[in-house]
């Protein structure tokens, strides 16, 4: 007559979070990647929307570019990670630059032109 064991045994619970444990590893990895490139779309965002609203901006204002965000409208910025800013060096020319704020990328950068070119020094653009 067969016997029925109850549970499982040592070997093959530990077979089991190795197996979990390999998992992880390569899981997690990808996504604080994929994280971090949610950010810099959040920050690619906001920066058009900057842009939209500056071209609208000087549109009204026969070419004379703001350097407050809060001069521009609607504009719904999510600046949980990133700050944002505007830089007018000429009243005809601005650059709007996205700073992130906190964590391992804390200072780096993600920037907007007045011919829409994006530039900045930030990992994952």
């Amino acid at each position: 007559m067969l016997k029925f064991r109850k549970g499982f045994t040592i070997l093959e619970l530990l077979i089991v979070v190795l197996i979990i444990g390999i998992l992880a590893a390569v899981g997690i990895p990808q996504l604080a990647e994929s994280l971090e490139k949610s950010k810099t779309a959040d920050a690619k965002s906001g920066l058009y929307q900057i842009y939209r609203a500056e071209e609208e901006y000087a549109a009204n204002r026969y070419g004379v570019y703001t350097n407050s965000v809060d001069d521009l409208f609607d504009v719904a910025l999510t600046e949980r990670y990133w700050i944002f800013t505007i830089d007018t060096p000429t009243s005809v020319s601005f650059t709007a630059i996205a700073t992130r704020t906190g964590g391992a990328y804390s200072g780096q950068t993600i920037s907007i032109d007045n011919n829409a070119n994006i530039s900045g020094n930030w990992e994952f653009l």
